[in-house]
């Protein structure tokens, strides 16, 4: 569930089982040569004229600009992409899923699958957009060489790892279209979280040659040139008529003064115009649970109570959510605001540990700047206790992976950010069966819960049961969490329409320029 893109966390994260799953063999012969991607197009269609500032909006981009959503690799090529293209799902402005080319959907044991299309769908150029192009598309990725395939594992599609392995023929995979508007797509256990994994980038429609000039979004490929990527409204988009702006720009940064921007993704500029996008990343610092002298709940929750979260927040990342819990803020329902006192002397006092035979604590943590002045800080914190011996270990982030795969570690400085919007990205890492489970942890009542909400067709007790796993992670303290990201964006007055919302999404469409006073 970690998310591959984050230029600023590719250090921070644990990458996930969405890129690990890349397995293939020589045999092909079961599977038709997949159609290869069209070279990226410069020039689709005239540029048009605009009147004036209100029908154009221009944003930056600081890497390079992508059009193929398989090769997306930075968090801040997705606005691009999202405004090309639009999947069964998508967000809205405040970063809840909502239904996009799907105008419905049902399911009545969350592994088989209905969506309805919306009638009428178009690609950019006028041809009608079917269940069948979802169909090709998949199949396509299933056999292309982007690490994003993997997605379809992850995702619990039926067929998907023998498809994706060539041992088994397309038709294989658990997608089909049963007509022009009705898709149907079969997993292999229940995941009730599937429209929200449906939003994912990797899922987004291509064209049926995947010539990337053609989209299915609110905006459509205009012109590419040395000065960047221009966009016009698509006429043909479901939605167009809620569309503002006719134009959008993206704009290799630094090629203007700030005023000329609209939008900056990732800003270093020092101006009020800066709003701070919390991202579904969490900061923290991992118990080896397998670990003899962490294995005791009540020495964890007497570590956990002598940090100060927000000293070490305020300090080293000051625009992060500061956080003692696992899953980000948003999906706590209030959860976090409940406090309780914990005496750590009496705790560890209970675990006959004394200042004579105190605990003995390592910590392990990459050699980088950032990391080493939080594990300073959380070594001082913890070494207030007489009860407490720290030990720093620093080392390359190649030697912290290996010593996390040993289970070579007490306390090892971690991280995980999720693909979708959903508490199950976060709390799988618990369940004992899950091969995100890294930690050691096996508890037969969590199992039993979470494979209850997988199975529930109930959305009121699902969420119940994601708080009771949530208070399950932060009453064991299995993991000791610090702040949460996020992302500065500089977002020019004149626009309206943006929410901060726990995605870091801004779609073009949802926004508009305010009238200038006479």
């Amino acid at each position: 569930m970690s998310n591959f893109f984050s230029i600023n966390l590719k250090s921070a994260v644990l990458f996930s089982v969405i890129f690990a799953l890349n397995g293939c063999d020589n045999n092909q012969s079961q599977n038709p040569k997949p159609p290869q991607h069209q070279p990226e197009p410069t020039v689709s269609i005239e540029k048009p004229q605009v009147q004036n500032n209100r029908e154009k909006l221009v944003r930056s981009i600081k890497s390079v600009a992508v059009l193929d959503p398989w090769q997306v690799k930075e968090e801040e090529q997705f606005s691009l992409i999202r405004d090309l293209f639009e999947g069964l799902t998508a967000y809205d402005a405040q970063g809840n899923i909502i239904p996009a080319v799907a105008e419905s959907w049902k399911t009545q044991d969350n592994k088989n699958w209905t969506f309805i299309l919306r009638e009428g769908l178009k690609w950019s150029n006028g041809t009608p957009l079917t269940a069948q192009d979802f169909v090709l598309s998949w199949q396509a990725l299933s056999q292309s060489e982007s690490p994003l395939k993997s997605y379809l594992l992850y995702l619990n599609l039926k067929g998907a790892k023998a498809v994706l392995e060539k041992k088994q023929p397309l038709t294989n995979l658990g997608i089909s279209a049963e007509n022009d508007r009705t898709l149907l797509i079969t997993l292999d256990k229940p995941t009730p979280y599937l429209p929200e994994m449906l939003a994912h980038i990797a899922l987004l429609p291509q064209y049926r040659d995947l010539n990337l000039s053609v989209s299915n979004g609110a905006y459509m490929l205009s012109l590419r040139d040395e000065k960047g990527v221009h966009l016009v409204k698509n006429p043909h988009y479901w939605q167009k008529d809620s569309v503002s702006f006719k134009q959008v720009d993206y704009v290799p940064y630094d090629t203007k003064p700030l005023a000329e921007w609209d939008i900056i993704w990732s800003s270093s500029e020092k101006t009020e115009n800066i709003q701070y996008f919390p991202q579904l990343c969490g900061y923290f610092y991992e118990f080896n649970l397998r670990d003899p002298k962490l294995t005791n709940p009540l020495i964890r929750k007497a570590i956990a109570s002598l940090i100060s979260v927000t000293s070490i927040t305020n300090n080293e990342m000051p625009n992060a959510i500061p956080s003692s819990y696992f899953l980000p803020k948003a999906m706590l329902q209030g959860q976090d605001s409940r406090w309780e006192p914990v005496l750590a002397e009496q705790l560890l006092a209970q675990s006959e540990i004394t200042e004579k035979q105190p605990l003995a604590l390592r910590l392990a943590y990459d050699d980088i700047s950032l990391h080493q002045n939080i594990a300073n800080r959380l070594a001082r914190q913890l070494s207030e206790s007489d009860l407490l011996r720290v030990e720093g270990e620093p080392m390359s982030w190649p030697q912290l992976q290996e010593k996390r795969n040993k289970g070579d570690f007490q306390l090892i400085r971690s991280g995980w950010c999720a693909d979708f919007n959903h508490p199950m990205a976060f709390l799988g890492l618990f369940y004992s069966k899950s091969p995100d489970n890294k930690s050691g942890y096996s508890n037969a009542n969590y199992d039993q819960l979470f494979e209850q909400a997988l199975k529930s067709v109930s959305e009121k007790e699902r969420s119940e049961i994601y708080l009771k796993l949530s208070e399950i992670i932060q009453q064991e303290n299995l993991v000791l969490p610090l702040f949460q990201y996020t992302t500065p964006v500089y977002i020019s007055s004149s626009v309206m329409g943006v929410k901060k919302n726990s995605i870091s999404a801004i779609y073009s469409k949802h926004l508009w320029r305010k009238v200038e006073a006479e």
